[in-house]
């Protein structure tokens, strides 16, 4: 499960499902806005709308895949347009079939101006939030605007996404949910990402954290290290466990990501490794409740305008 959701309409009870939802959505659908683009990442996020009702769509190229025998059934299907010479080297263009150039989407729809506004690419600014600042300001923040969580809850219940969970355990204090997130193909190891979502209700973030969940912590590492050595053969060693402050959602989930893939949102002032995290608590557990924590928000976010207000953040 990711913080993305694809939402389907649902049939009248005189018509057959939609097998394809999505796609019909899609057919019908004009492009309103780029909402954002990265380069590096080789992604697009487009603001769509179909009847008055938005969208939107967040594109990924999927990256070559790294196995001989699927690379063998790929370069001899290449047309190749030499542009440029010189002695040994070419520049050419090169088009490879449909089914190998496929992208890795999320789709939402119906969109709120919350999900539109979360996607649209803007300029960024640092935030010092003071546990007080947490408290009077952050708090009703998180009221008022962070999205709703039934999905999140449709996924932990298995009502939802229960055919691409990889592991489950399902204590109700210290188990969790493990499985790809949608920026992940699944299957190409290289670019391997997963996110753990806790069963327990009513943790938003690495704020709500004390000693006492330690074990929950420690649990979901464990095995979620286990489960996915043993179905993907990647070693403890080369995943990043880490929590995103803000965090996308506000229900306590951890990304499980391999060290190969250069995953947005990983850098400083946005993500917060998981045994930082518990090292944090074995020193002191109210840690989260008294540091002051760093992140960053997009120029006319609703909590930067709120914390500039309060002058707590420079205009």
């Amino acid at each position: 499960a990711v913080d993305s959701t694809v939402e389907l309409a649902t049939a009248s009870p005189d018509t057959a499902p939609d097998p394809n939802p999505s796609q019909t959505w899609l057919q019908h659908a004009k492009v309103v806005e780029v909402l954002g683009s990265d380069s590096s990442h080789k992604s697009i996020c487009l603001l769509l709308d179909n009847g008055g009702i938005k969208g939107v769509l967040v594109a990924n190229k999927a990256p070559f895949p790294e196995a001989i025998d699927q690379l063998l059934g790929i370069v001899p299907k290449m047309e190749v347009a030499e542009l440029s010479a010189n002695d040994v080297y070419r520049n050419v263009r090169i088009e490879i079939p449909p089914a190998d150039n496929a992208l890795s989407c999320s789709l939402i729809y119906p969109a709120t101006e919350k999900h539109i506004n979360k996607y649209r690419k803007e300029e960024k600014f640092i935030v010092r939030e003071t546990p007080e600042d947490y408290e009077t300001i952050t708090k009703e923040w998180i009221e008022q605007s962070s999205l709703e969580l039934d999905w999140v809850y449709n996924f932990i219940d298995g009502r939802s996404e229960a055919e691409r969970v990889i592991f489950k355990d399902t204590d109700a204090r210290n188990g969790f949910v493990l499985a790809p997130d949608l920026k992940w193909n699944g299957e190409d190891v290289e670019n391997l990402y997963l996110l753990a979502v806790v069963n327990r209700r009513g943790i938003k973030s690495v704020r709500d954290l004390t000693a006492n969940d330690l074990p929950l912590l420690e649990n979901v590492r464990d095995k979620g290290l286990s489960a996915i050595r043993e179905k993907y053969n990647v070693r403890p060693d080369q995943i990043r466990i880490y929590f995103h402050y803000q965090p996308s959602f506000y229900h306590l989930h951890m990304h499980f990501v391999i060290l190969s893939y250069d995953a947005p949102a990983t850098g400083i002032y946005q993500a917060i490794p998981l045994e930082d995290v518990i090292d944090h608590l074995k020193m002191d557990s109210l840690f989260y409740k008294k540091a002051t924590l760093s992140f960053l928000r997009k120029k006319n976010d609703r909590l930067l305008e709120m914390y500039r207000k309060a002058g707590r953040a420079q205009e």
